[in-house]
């Protein structure tokens, strides 16, 4: 089973994405976290095996997160975004710098080609991270 951390401050795409995530019978969702700062506690206490992160989220951007989570505890990140403004975009390609693994652009939670990128990706980057550690 594939321990997945939801990173998202708006409780609407939280639920949706857990949701989608869960629909699929190998992947667990064992956490949401709405701000950077529980994204860093909660990372540390559950030990997921991938973390989808917002970039635009309160107390702690995602960018501090990632940072934060790739010091103390390494983590496979996937961004997921709906901002496209220039803050946002500086955010996503800094946290690429400093260890996130792939952006997805927020899409329609019921659109399939959106459904089965983020589902193969969650595989591909969680299985990778396993057989990395021999578990």
């Amino acid at each position: 089973m594939i321990r997945v951390l939801v990173v998202e401050d708006s409780p609407t795409w939280a639920k949706n994405l857990t949701h989608l995530l869960e629909s699929d019978g190998e992947i667990s969702v064992v956490g949401q976290a709405a701000n950077g700062n529980q994204a860093v506690e909660m990372a540390a206490d559950l030990r997921p095996d991938l973390i989808t992160m917002d970039v635009v989220i309160p107390e702690m951007d995602g960018l501090e997160a990632t940072k934060r989570i790739m010091a103390a505890n390494p983590t496979p990140i996937i961004i997921i975004t709906a901002s496209e403004n220039e803050m946002a975009l500086n955010l996503v390609f800094n946290a690429m710098q400093v260890g996130a693994l792939d952006v997805i652009n927020k899409g329609a939670v019921d659109d399939d080609a959106w459904r089965h990128d983020l589902l193969t990706k969650v595989k591909a980057y969680a299985n990778a991270s396993l057989r990395e550690i021999g578990e």
